[in-house]
Formats: C-alpha cells, structure tokens, sequence
C-alpha cells in the first residue's frame, strides 16, 4: 500500500483549507527563490506562482497526501493556452514560447516536500495532471524552467523533452512538452 494518495483539490471539500499551509511550506522550501525584500515581494512571488492557480483553476490542481492527511506534494496549472490568456501576461516569456504553448497548452508547476521526493509521488502527480489535461482536450502539457535547475532532470525522467528555449533577464529558459 503506497503512503501517499493523490487527490484532486476540488474534490477535498473543506479539509482543502487546512491544507493551505502545507501548500505554501512544500511551495517555499522548493522555490529556487529563498530570499525577499519584504513581506509584499514575497506575498506576490507567492500569489504569481501558487495563488492564482488555486483562485482561477481549483479544478487543475491536484494533491499528494501522506496517510496522516496532510499535503507532501502537488501539481498546478491550467489546461488552456497560457499565452492566450491575459491572466498571464505578467510572464514574458509566455511570448517567446507562443508557437509551443499553441501545441502543449496546458502548464503545470509540481513541487514536492524534501522529506518526500524519490518516491514516485511527482510521477503520479504528473500522470494525473497529463490524464486530467487529455480528458479536457489539451493535447500537449509543458513546463518552463531554467537550464540547469534540479526540476529539469524530472521532468525528462517523466517524459517531457527539451522543445525550446528563450534568455530573459540573463537566465536561459527552457521549454519542456510532454504530448497528453
């Protein structure tokens, strides 16, 4: 019997309230992000790549719980072109990566608590969020990372493969899709 179960977040009803600070104790500690200026830099930091996705799409996101109930992991995103949709047009490079968005339109961000990782829980997020993706009709998922970082590895272990990459700000970004 595995220890985790994956969960979709509309479907917790109200337990899905206590289970905000897990979120955001399992989305801080994995940011490659660690230091902010102040309380409103990190809040919108916060709200740019976590809050929005539960406030605007609660039916994309997905949940890893451990036997006690509590959150080790999970996946958000959108099933919908993000470079069509204005909600995102504080992220530039969504531009850049228009051509590959049109035909990997859903986007997902897995993070998974430290004490967690290794065992599986991300690939079973990523299957659920590709499964949920299909059902709506995307035929393509995608993450943007920068080269180099850990998550980059992940996502090629789950079958995504390098399909474009952009420099914004000196960092070089790189485009990951995965057909659904």
């Amino acid at each position: 019997m595995p220890d985790f179960q994956i969960s979709r977040w509309i479907e917790l009803g109200p337990e899905r309230d206590g289970l905000i600070t897990d979120l955001d104790r399992i989305f801080f500690s994995s940011s490659a992000r660690q230091s902010f200026e102040s309380e409103q830099e990190k809040s919108q930091f916060r709200e740019r790549w976590l809050g929005r996705y539960l406030k605007y799409f609660p039916d994309c996101a997905i949940v890893a719980l451990n036997n006690e109930g509590r959150a080790i992991g999970y996946v958000i995103g959108s099933v919908d072109d993000p470079a069509q949709d204005p909600l995102f047009a504080d992220l530039p490079f969504l531009a850049e990566f228009a051509a590959l968005t049109a035909r990997y339109p859903a986007q997902l961000h897995v993070n998974i608590d430290a004490d967690w990782r290794g065992q599986k829980i991300g690939a079973a997020l990523v299957g659920a969020f590709a499964e949920l993706a299909s059902e709506a009709g995307a035929p393509g998922i995608h993450a943007v990372t920068a080269r180099g970082m850990r998550n980059v590895g992940f996502y090629l272990a789950n079958g995504f493969e390098e399909r474009g990459a952009t420099t914004m700000n000196d960092h070089e970004l790189i485009f990951l899709g995965r057909e659904t």
